[in-house]
């Protein structure tokens, strides 16, 4: 299995690009999403969204942040922040598949394309004893669950997605319902 720590080391950070030039800082500044310290946690969660995701783009940097991410979240050492990095990859899948219509666009195609392997890690979340984290977890699997390579993912998470309704709001109630009434469909 592969670690957190490994990802970190064995990426050719230099090569690669986040919004504001080389990406090679980046081991540095989303090592803390692993050791939960709250200042360096709140750093890195920065960093994600404004290094790797700013305004919805994507960079070559982003695909081995997110599996960084990925790694995080099914570490046993993680206690804390699950909730932030699960909204995150929300948004991540959300800007990949936003961008699925224009041409060109080869570091959004790579995190589409790398969406089933985040589900995991999502799926792992829906009992978790925290409710925004089960929510959190909940909207990620909902947008990632269109997407090719999951369709047989559908009808094991329908339970979760439609549990606890009280936790979302009306419109989210009513997403939710329509969209697993189209995967039975």
């Amino acid at each position: 299995m592969t670690t957190p720590e490994d990802i970190l080391a064995t990426t050719a950070w230099g090569d690669l690009e986040d919004a504001y030039g080389s990406a090679e800082d980046l081991p540095g500044l989303l090592q803390p999403l692993l050791n939960g310290e709250t200042a360096g946690f709140a750093a890195a969660m920065h960093t994600l969204t404004w290094n790797l995701t700013h305004q919805g783009n994507l960079y070559s940097a982003t695909l081995p942040a997110a599996r960084y991410v990925v790694a995080v979240l099914t570490d046993p050492r993680t206690k804390a922040g699950k909730a932030a990095m699960l909204s995150w990859l929300n948004v991540l899948a959300g800007s990949a598949i936003e961008f699925e219509e224009f041409d060109n666009e080869p570091d959004a195609d790579a995190v589409r394309e790398a969406i089933p392997s985040f589900y995991p890690a999502v799926a792992a979340n829906f009992e978790h004893p925290n409710p925004v984290v089960r929510v959190a977890a909940r909207r990620a699997a909902l947008t990632m669950l269109d997407r090719p390579g999951l369709e047989h993912e559908r009808a094991a998470a329908a339970p979760h997605l439609l549990a606890e309704p009280e936790l979302l709001t009306d419109s989210e109630q009513g997403v939710v319902r329509a969209a697993v009434a189209g995967w039975e469909a």
